[in-house]
């Protein structure tokens, strides 16, 4: 079978010190390795750290001290005296010997995954599918960058009659400068093999004004929150650490999101502010200015996670839409959903006010998604839906 390298791990003793030797065998063209950044044409003894590539012709079977691997074609992983990770591409684990290698290869096919918007963008939200044709089982996700969203996957019922349909809906940072970022999951398919991929995406940003833009009017309380940073730590923590990072596998929402007031839009997302001469920050919400006692709405349909007075957003709720969404709205003159109450969308949840740390009295409104805020517009522009002629298939 060609286009095949085993690799045989193999220990030696000497002068009372153990070390690992590899002996490889090459079956095939168009698979190089790569050490201290030097491509290597001649095959040579492999070395701890070395990085096998595979090119679209081309794939590669590893056996590594009785830890069996199968890489895929267009993919780079590391090699280790211990075991193999990716680097970009698929690599594929086994619990066995390669006497089928057949039978991986319908996998590559099988599982697809669809990114939206692609590139991404940031402030932006951005959504992962991942289909197949069974069930699997999908494991520690990650988006490697700058700023890390909590990526997790849940089903998504009735999407396609034909095939399985996993989603996964996060934020990007505002300030994210990253030209690229990185996907990595581990897959488990129907026999118990482990995919694992690692796939680069690419980040579209605007980069951030020199100097930020200073708010006027801002008033004795808001110079007293600020001068105490540790109740705004204490109020991050209530939010950031418990309260956004939980997952309610239940999607509550409908597809289309609805603007949670009238008014007049006060301050956009993302716009860099500053409110003393040593504090400044990304604006993470939109404000909707307007009178005090002006109707607030719940965006979407949810669970109401928080309703009560905060240090720095003033009168708060915040709705668990399922998945990992939530939306926040703060600053109210006075609260009407209670914690624990399912709200429907367009239903009032509390009235506009300047609470906490305010100018005047307006609805700031903040969408969150893997624990990562993201554009409240976005959402309302472009709805997150499984529809394969507008997404961006990555692999």
């Amino acid at each position: 079978m060609k286009y095949i390298i085993t690799i045989i791990l193999s220990f030696y003793i000497f002068s009372f010190s153990l070390y690992s030797q590899y002996k490889a065998e090459y079956l095939g063209n168009n698979i190089s390795i790569v050490r201290d950044g030097q491509t290597i044409n001649k095959m040579p003894e492999l070395k701890d750290n070395d990085i096998l590539e595979t090119k679209k012709d081309s794939f590669a079977q590893i056996n590594i001290n009785g830890k069996y691997y199968y890489i895929a074609p267009n993919s780079k992983v590391q090699i280790t005296s211990s075991n193999a990770k990716i680097i970009n591409g698929a690599l594929y684990t086994r619990d066995k010997n390669f006497d089928s290698l057949d039978d991986f290869k319908d996998y590559d096919k099988d599982i697809k995954i669809y990114a939206d918007p692609f590139p991404f963008y940031a402030g932006k939200v951005s959504t992962i599918f991942i289909t197949s044709k069974d069930e699997i089982k999908i494991e520690n996700s990650k988006l490697l960058g700058s700023a890390r969203p909590i990526v997790k996957f849940f089903e998504v019922k009735d999407a396609d009659r034909n095939l399985k349909v996993y989603k996964s809906i996060f934020g990007i940072y505002v300030g994210a400068q990253d030209e690229k970022y990185q996907f990595v999951s581990n897959i488990e398919l129907k026999d118990k093999t482990t995919l694992s991929v690692a796939i680069d995406i690419k980040l579209d940003f605007t980069p951030p004004p020199p100097k930020p833009k200073q708010i006027p009017g801002v008033t004795s309380t808001m110079k007293n929150i600020i001068s105490n940073p540790q109740k705004s730590r204490e109020e991050r923590e209530l939010l950031n650490g418990n309260i956004y990072i939980s997952y309610t596998p239940t999607n509550y929402a409908d597809k289309v999101y609805i603007m949670p007031s009238q008014g007049r839009y006060s301050s956009g997302f993302g716009a860099f502010r500053g409110y003393t001469k040593d504090y400044a920050r990304y604006h993470q919400g939109f404000d909707i200015a307007n009178t005090n006692g002006t109707p607030i709405i719940a965006a979407n349909n949810g669970v109401v996670r928080v309703s009560r007075e905060l240090f720095v957003r003033g009168n708060c709720v915040v709705i668990d839409h399922g998945e990992g969404v939530y939306s926040s709205y703060f600053h109210m003159s006075k609260l009407i959903a209670k914690e624990g109450q399912y709200v429907k969308k367009g239903e009032v949840i509390g009235l506009i006010g300047s609470t906490g740390m305010s100018t005047g009295p307006h609805c700031h409104w903040e969408m969150r998604a893997g624990n990562m805020t993201f554009d409240p517009l976005s959402i309302l522009e472009k709805p997150v839906s499984f529809n394969t002629k507008v997404l961006t298939q990555i692999k």
